[in-house]
């Protein structure tokens, strides 16, 4: 269990980078659409919105089985062609096909999360309504957080950002797993997650501030600049700033590993799915994430001064 929970962690993160590597050089020949940022979203969305409509369906057999995934994708196509739209376009000239994939994309799945959902009702009345709602909700959650990302990227420090948010979610996950598997602790919510303790908790926390600030202190991270290049994180933020956001992650991020847990216990479910050996699925993997990016980006735009 150990051995392929931490070969997923050493797989999953390098991919990530080399897709936001990959992102980054098409933004140096000129590209505004981020179809590389967008991928890491979408997947992140569509297979989290697959793996709760299974869950659901371990409560409520009938649910449909694509509903959760036409929720999740929605927003963030939505939210990629406003970007498109009013962000670059108001700069250069966007791209026909950036916009058109999004058109395509959100107006699908729109429509047939309209008609799943409408048909639900039709052939199932109360019952239909009643599971489409938790999905619907849950598509929303699913779909702001990782559309937060895209907002993420455009900030002045672009794909770093991102990069950021992933490093200090996935450090989080890792110290608050061994600190709680070796020093033990009173459990943190027993009634909803009984094997994670206070002790993993105080130290996931500690651990993301701690990262938070070795982004300060490595080479080019020290007096805050405004000409610093985009992927220094330490040279655009001051102290203060920089250990808010990781405080913010190693709090937040914990809370939606609590939001995600309890959504398995209500639906009856152990994992979220299989896709990831050692954790999971991918709302195991990615559920420290959820709530932390919106609130990252927000306070990101807050210190740089940027509009929210």
């Amino acid at each position: 269990m150990l051995r392929y929970r931490l070969l997923a962690a050493i797989l999953g993160l390098p991919i990530i980078i080399v897709l936001l590597w990959l992102n980054y050089y098409l933004r140096t020949l000129g590209s505004p659409d981020d179809f590389p940022l967008m991928g890491i979203v979408l997947l992140i969305a569509g297979i989290g919105g697959w793996e709760v409509s299974q869950a659901l369906r371990n409560r409520y057999p009938q649910a449909s089985v694509w509903n959760g995934v036409y929720a999740a994708l929605a927003l963030p196509f939505i939210v990629h062609a406003i970007r498109l739209a009013v962000v670059h376009g108001a700069t250069q000239p966007v791209t026909t096909c950036g916009l058109l994939i999004d058109s395509l994309g959100s107006t699908a799945a729109v429509m047939l999360l309209f008609l799943g959902v409408w048909s639900d009702v039709e052939n199932r009345g109360w019952d239909g309504l009643r599971e489409n709602a938790v999905v619907v909700l849950a598509g929303i959650y699913l779909g702001t957080a990782t559309s937060a990302l895209l907002l993420l990227g455009e900030t002045p420090l672009f794909e770093m950002a991102v990069a950021f948010i992933f490093v200090l979610v996935f450090g989080l996950d890792t110290v608050a797993y061994f600190a709680g598997k070796t020093f033990g602790g009173p459990p943190l919510a027993p009634a909803i997650s009984p094997k994670k303790t206070w002790t993993g908790a105080v130290c996931g926390l500690l651990g993301t501030l701690l990262i938070a600030a070795l982004f300060k202190l490595v080479p080019g991270g020290g007096a805050v600049s405004a000409g610093a290049p985009w992927w220094q994180v330490g040279a655009h933020l001051s102290w203060g700033p920089l250990l808010w956001i990781g405080f913010c992650a190693g709090v937040l991020g914990q809370l939606g590993d609590l939001v995600e847990s309890a959504f398995k216990r209500w639906a009856g479910v152990k994992d979220s799915g299989a896709i990831l050996p050692g954790h999971g699925g991918f709302l195991d993997r990615f559920d420290s994430l959820f709530l932390t990016a919106p609130a990252c980006y927000v306070l990101l735009a807050h210190f740089l001064q940027l509009p929210v």
